[in-house]
C-alpha cells in the first residue's frame, strides 16, 4: 500500500499558513512563520567528499537513529520547499539555492548530520531535495499479529484442502433462517485438517514468497514496510480458506526505480513459484468423467460439488503438455498442486492488473507515467463487460473502486526521473506480457 502524494503542503520559506476545502478535499496542516536566511559558508570538518559520488541523478542515503532529525538544519540551504505529512513519516521537498551542489561543503554538513533518508537529484542547473524522516515510533511492535494471522490462515486454508478430498475437518453444520442457509462449525479434527496440506501448503508458500519479495524489495530500497498481513476466511464462503495477503507500505517512495522494484517483485516471484507448480500438478492430475469446455476444462471437487475453472494462454500450453485426455473435451481433475499453481497464477494476473496501487498499477506507472490513467479506465471499462462471464469481475471493479476511493490513477512519485534504466524497462514489458498469459476471463464456473 503506497502513499498518496496529493496531501502535500507547499509554501516558500517565507511564510507558512492554513488552508481548506482545497479541491483535492484534504485539509492542510498548520505550520508556524518561518524566516528565510542565507547558507552559511564554510569548512565543514570531517564531512565526507562526495565530489565523486555526486551525478546527474545522485542519491543520497542516511539511516541513523540515535538523533531526533531537525528540519531546520537544512531551512537556510533551501530556497523553496514543502512540507507533506503522512500516516507514518514527514517529507520535506525543496530546491536548494543556486549556488549550492550536492558537493558543497554546507550541504555535505547537513547528509552527515541528517540521521534519516535523503535524496537529491539535479533538474536543469538546480539540486532537488526529498528528505524523510519518521514521524511515529514503532518500537515495541512485534510480529505477534503477522504470526497469529498467518497460522489462522495456515489452517482455513487447510480446512479448505480437506473438504476439497472430500473429509470435513470442521464437523459443519447449518443454521436455517427461512431460505437463507448459515454454515458453521462444530469442532476441528486434527487429523482430518492434515489432508488439507497437499494444497494449504504449497498455495500459502506462493502467497508468502509473493508479499515477502514487496517486503524485501522495499528494504533494499530503504523504504518501511510491514510484514505481510495474511487474511483468513471461512472455507464456506472462500473456496481456498483466504481472501489474499499484503503488506502495507510506511514510507513513501521517492522515485520511480523505487515503486518499480517493489511492485514488480511480487508477480514475479509468485510467477517463478506457480509455473511448476502447475506444470507438476497437471502431471498429476487424472481425468474425470464427463464433458468439458475450453474455456473451463479444469474441476475440482469442494464438499462433494464440482467446481470447474477456467483456461487461460499459459494455462492451456501446460495442459496440452501435461495434463492427462484431450484438453477441452475430458475434464482435468486437478492434482492439489497443481490447483496451488493455478491460484498463484490467477493471483498474480489480478495484481497485475494496471489500476490504482495494485502492482500492475505501480508497474505502468513506472513505464509509462503520462498514459497509465488512461489504460486504467479502459482495463475498469473492460471489467463490465466481463462480469457477464463472470460476476467476480464486477464484485473485483467495485472492491478497486472502495479501496481507492474512485481513483484509479496512480498518484506521482515525488522525484520522477526521466528513465527507470533499460533492464527495468525490459522486465516491466516483459510482466506486462505474463498478464495476458495468465489472465482468465472466466476463472469459475459452478
Amino acid at each position: 500500500m503506497y502513499v498518496d502524494y496529493n496531501c502535500c503542503v507547499s509554501r516558500s520559506t517565507a511564510e507558512w499558513k492554513k488552508e481548506r476545502n482545497r479541491p483535492n478535499g484534504r485539509e492542510y496542516l498548520n505550520w508556524v512563520r518561518l524566516k528565510a536566511v542565507p547558507p552559511t559558508r564554510g569548512a565543514v570538518r570531517g564531512a565526507v567528499d562526495l565530489r565523486r559520488f555526486y551525478g546527474i541523478k545522485a542519491r543520497l542515503m542516511a539511516l541513523r537513529k540515535a538523533v531526533k532529525p531537525d528540519p531546520g538544519l537544512w531551512l537556510p540551504l533551501l530556497a523553496e520547499y514543502r512540507l507533506t505529512s503522512l500516516p507514518n513519516d514527514t517529507l520535506l521537498e525543496g530546491t536548494l539555492h543556486e549556488d549550492l551542489t550536492g558537493a558543497s561543503p554546507e550541504v555535505v554538513a547537513a547528509l552527515e548530520a541528517w540521521p534519516a533518508s535523503a535524496h537529491l537529484r539535479n533538474e536543469g542547473d538546480r539540486t532537488q531535495v526529498a528528505l524523510v524522516y519518521q514521524a511515529t515510533d514503532e518500537r515495541g511492535r512485534g510480529p505477534w499479529l503477522h504470526l497469529a494471522l498467518f497460522a489462522a490462515t495456515m489452517v482455513s486454508t487447510m480446512a479448505a484442502g480437506a473438504l476439497m478430498a472430500g473429509i470435513d475437518p470442521l464437523g459443519t453444520r447449518v443454521f436455517r433462517l427461512g431460505e437463507t442457509v448459515i454454515p458453521y462449525p462444530t469442532g476441528l479434527d486434527l487429523s482430518a485438517l492434515l489432508l488439507g496440506a497437499p494444497f494449504a501448503l504449497p498455495f500459502m508458500g506462493v502467497l508468502l514468497a509473493h508479499e515477502m519479495a514487496h517486503y524485501v524489495a522495499a528494504r533494499v530500497n530503504r523504504v518501511r514496510a510491514t510484514l505481510p498481513y495474511f487474511i483468513p476466511f471461512p472455507p464456506y464462503f472462500s473456496i481456498i480458506g483466504t481472501v489474499g495477503a499484503f503488506i502495507r507500505l510506511k514510507g513513501p517512495t521517492i522515485r520511480r526505480a523505487t515503486l518499480f522494484d517493489v511492485g514488480a517483485s511480487g508477480p514475479l516471484a509468485s510467477f517463478a513459484l506457480s509455473l511448476p507448480m502447475l506444470a507438476i500438478g497437471l502431471a498429476l492430475s487424472q481425468v474425470a468423467p464427463g464433458r468439458a469446455t475450453m474455456a473451463t476444462p479444469f474441476v475440482i471437487q469442494f464438499d462433494g460439488q464440482p467446481l470447474w475453472l477456467g483456461n487461460g494462454a499459459i494455462m492451456h500450453v501446460l495442459a496440452t503438455w501435461f495434463a492427462p485426455g484431450v484438453l477441452g473435451e475430458t475434464p482435468v481433475l486437478l492434482h492439489p498442486l497443481a490447483l496451488a499453481g493455478w491460484l498463484g497464477l490467477f493471483v498474480t494476473a489480478l495484481n497485475l492488473l494496471p489500476l490504482g496501487q495494485l502492482d500492475g498499477g505501480h508497474i505502468l506507472y513506472a513505464l509509462l507515467p503520462k498514459h497509465q490513467g488512461k489504460v486504467a479506465r479502459l482495463f475498469m471499462l473492460a471489467l463490465f463487460p466481463l462480469g457477464f462471464l463472470w460476476w467476480g469481475w464486477w464484485a473485483w471493479a467495485l472492491l478497486i473502486a472502495l479501496l481507492h476511493r474512485g481513483r484509479i490513477n496512480h498518484p506521482p512519485v515525488v522525484q520522477a526521473e526521466e528513465s527507470i534504466g533499460r533492464a527495468r524497462r525490459t522486465v516491466g514489458w516483459l510482466l506486462v506480457a505474463i498478464f495476458f498469459l495468465t489472465f482468465v476471463p472466466v476463472p469459475l464456473n459452478i
